[in-house]
């Protein structure tokens, strides 16, 4: 009986391995521009903001279950503050899965005042599009009444460049 067992298991085993895919994923690394709207909330103003987000990013992207990275710099645009407002901003995502894990340091500013913020982004998406939660750390200028402490995005990546990596 222990024989017929034995053999079982290694036919079983065997047969496990031949029907494996031998399957090559790619991994791709793109230029994109970054396109993306910011609804950003808080309590430091009874107002809550709208922000247009444009930018450019290098992206590696693939894999059997689809994970990679990106950085890049960009800008945000207030579309409804008193003063014109703007934040240039550099920033880096880690993508698995369905996941999206990163941060921005950004700088605040309607030229009369500024502040700079460190925004940690939790979220879901790949590496064309997310929709993250973006909590803001102020670093400097506390009372900076131009934009609140949060805010939650929707991005989309339109490639310029795309190339096989290997």
């Amino acid at each position: 009986m222990y024989q017929k067992f034995t053999l079982l298991v290694f036919l079983c085993a065997t047969a496990c391995f031949y029907g494996q895919e031998k399957y090559e994923y790619d991994f791709y690394t793109n230029t994109n521009i970054e396109t993306g709207y910011s609804y950003n909330f808080g309590k430091l103003n009874n107002k809550n903001f709208h922000l247009l987000s444009i930018g450019l990013n290098k992206t590696t992207y693939g894999g059997r279950h689809g994970g990679g990275y990106s950085y890049g710099m960009g800008t945000d645009i207030a579309l409804n503050t008193k003063n014109f407002t703007i934040a240039p901003k550099v920033n880096g995502f880690i993508y698995y899965q369905f996941i999206v894990i990163g941060s921005e340091l950004a700088w605040y500013t309607d030229f009369k005042k500024s502040s700079l913020r460190y925004i940690p982004i939790f979220g879901i998406g790949n590496a064309k599009a997310k929709i993250t939660i973006n909590p803001h750390v102020i670093l400097t200028t506390k009372e900076f009444d131009s934009m609140n402490h949060g805010a939650i995005q929707l991005t989309i990546n339109f490639s310029l460049d795309k190339k096989k990596r290997n």
